[in-house]
């Protein structure tokens, strides 16, 4: 029987991020995608003009209809959201809509760059900290990971030791595999570390200067896509970062990655 996902995620009109990257990349992957949007936004927050209307209302009569339905799900799989009354509806949601063994992934998007985004404040923290602890796998940047620890975002001269301690305490956070993205000791390569029954890992690709917005949503969704079916941690990091890699091969905009590109290449 085919699976089935719950994917809490924005809906960006143009540009391609969010649920319009992992909406066809789950789906492509054999899974059955039902979306609960966060957030409709005129084009994504890396463009200089956009605008941001807030769905919270709706995700609540979405949920309803849902359990009027009596709707499961084998996979939950988080991202942008507005606060912390959305991350509670998600919550929600794990609690109520998925089963209990299904797999859950949080990509905690909190910020970029060394810097918080706009919308975060105590209130949603603390309920990100929450959605993290019920999770299977969390996938932070380098900013998000320090975030979610309290402390100060370090971006560049970090070594295995500095990534190491930072897993082992997001582990703390009550999540079983945490992952750091856009890991990088040389200039070279990029890729993802991450920490599996008490071994830390990594898994590298050849890094690409200018990449630009929508790179962590593939490669989140990839990693998802992949868990569902029935793929290892590291069989599925190793997938989702090749597959990235090869997306912004076929294709860079000042917009996003070409992923369907190397969809359509045979890559997925």
């Amino acid at each position: 029987m085919q699976k089935k996902a719950v994917i809490v995620q924005d809906v960006s009109c143009f540009g391609k991020c969010s649920a319009t990257v992992a909406l066809p990349l789950v789906s492509a992957l054999g899974i059955e995608c039902a979306l609960l949007p966060t957030a409709l936004l005129s084009a994504h927050t890396g463009l200089p003009v956009y605008n941001c209307f807030d769905l919270t209302a709706e995700m609540k009569t979405v949920v309803s209809d849902w359990k009027k339905l009596s709707l499961s799900f084998d996979g939950f799989y988080s991202g942008y959201m507005l606060s912390g009354g959305q991350a509670e509806i998600a919550l929600g949601v794990l609690s109520s809509l998925v089963k209990k063994d299904g797999l859950v992934l949080v990509d905690p998007v909190l910020g970029d760059n060394g810097k918080p985004y706009a919308m975060l404040n105590t209130a949603f923290s603390e309920k990100m900290l929450e959605l993290v602890s019920k999770a299977d796998v969390v996938t932070p940047n380098l900013t998000e990971a320090a975030l979610l620890l309290g402390r100060e975002p370090v971006l560049c001269g970090y070594d295995e030791s500095f990534i190491e301690e930072s897993l082992f305490a997001l582990g703390k956070l009550g999540c079983r595999v945490p992952m750091i993205t856009g890991v990088s000791f040389e200039n070279e390569k990029i890729g993802v570390a991450f920490l599996e029954n008490g071994k830390v890992s990594y898994c590298f690709s050849k890094k690409h200067e200018g990449v630009t917005s929508g790179t962590g949503d593939v490669l989140s969704s990839c990693i998802f896509g992949a868990l569902m079916r029935g793929k290892s941690v590291p069989e599925a990091v190793r997938e989702a970062v090749d597959f990235t890699e090869h997306a912004i091969r076929c294709g860079v905009s000042k917009y996003a990655i070409d992923f369907e590109g190397a969809l359509s290449a045979g890559r997925g």
